[in-house]
């Protein structure tokens, strides 16, 4: 279980299984109104982007199933989502 920012940023950095609790608390943190928060979440997600991506990382995510995702379908979940202001950050930022 997650129970706080850092706990949150070492499972993504360092998790072989990312659990769906994980990635809903992604999810989650995308409704705070806070602009800090904002940052932080964008800074999550592209963490996580470059796991799925690479491929010599063999992270599992939950919320993926068995499906390999390829950039394209990881900024797609991202603009599922996420707000429309978290997309756009994600997407400037890779």
């Amino acid at each position: 279980m997650v129970k706080d920012e850092k706990q949150l940023l070492e499972a993504i950095k360092h998790e072989h299984h990312i659990t769906k609790e994980i990635t809903d608390t992604l999810i989650e943190l995308d409704q705070l109104p806070s602009t800090g928060t904002q940052v932080y979440l964008n800074e999550l997600i592209v963490e996580l982007y470059k796991r799925v991506v690479d491929r010599s990382d063999d992270i599992i995510v939950e919320e993926f199933g068995d499906k390999v995702m390829t950039s394209e379908d990881f900024t797609k979940w991202v603009e599922d989502n996420f707000t429309t202001y978290s997309a756009n950050l994600f997407k400037e930022s890779i």
